[in-house]
This record gives C-alpha cells, structure tokens and sequence, in this order.
C-alpha cells in the first residue's frame, strides 16, 4: 500500500466515524448545548483554542494549494462551522488527485 492510498483510506474512515459520532451527539443534545457545556470550563475552552489554531493552520496549507482565493475561503469557512470533517474532505478530495503524498503539499494543479 502506496502512503497516498492510506491517507485515502484514514480520510474515508475519520469522515465516517466523524459523521457517526455527530449524528450520535446530536441526538443526545443540541450542538448549542453541547458547545456551552464544552466552553463552560478552562479544558474545554483550551480544548476549543487548540483546535482552532490546528483548523487555521490547515487553512494554510489549504491556501497553498488552491489557486483560487473564492475557493480558498470556502473551504476556511466549511473548517470553522464544520471543523475536521471539512478537513478530512478536502484531504480525501485532494489525495484522490494526487499521484503520490508529495502531490498533497504541491499547488492544486
């Protein structure tokens, strides 16, 4: 198995358990409530900063790759509403263009 077909199957796999697990949350609460209940303490504030700052990093190297500034920002508003899930899709998008793992770092074609 190729590095690029991994990262294919881990992006496939962490949509799906992604999208269980939200579906699961939800039906237990509401994502307000859930978010309130999260941020209500120092952890989860931390929890929330440092997942922010990774999501703004991907949005760079998402920046890098895209040519097209409308696009770009898109996808930075799908990671702010949507988080990793919009990551896993672009990283599952872009490995399905991508002939090898250095395809993934190089400007979109």
């Amino acid at each position: 198995m190729t590095a690029i077909h991994a990262v294919r199957i881990f992006s496939a796999l962490g949509i799906a358990m992604l999208l269980v697990l939200i579906v699961i949350s939800s039906l237990e609460m509401s994502l307000w409530n859930g978010l309130k209940a999260t941020v209500d303490t120092h952890w989860g504030l931390t929890t929330m900063v440092d997942l922010y700052l990774g999501l703004f990093v991907a949005a760079g190297w998402i920046a890098h790759r895209e040519r097209s500034v409308a696009r770009t920002l898109g996808w930075l508003v799908g990671l702010c509403l949507l988080g990793n899930l919009t990551l896993l899709v672009y990283l599952l998008r872009a490995s399905l263009r991508a002939r090898t793992i250095d395809d993934l770092f190089r400007p979109a074609a």
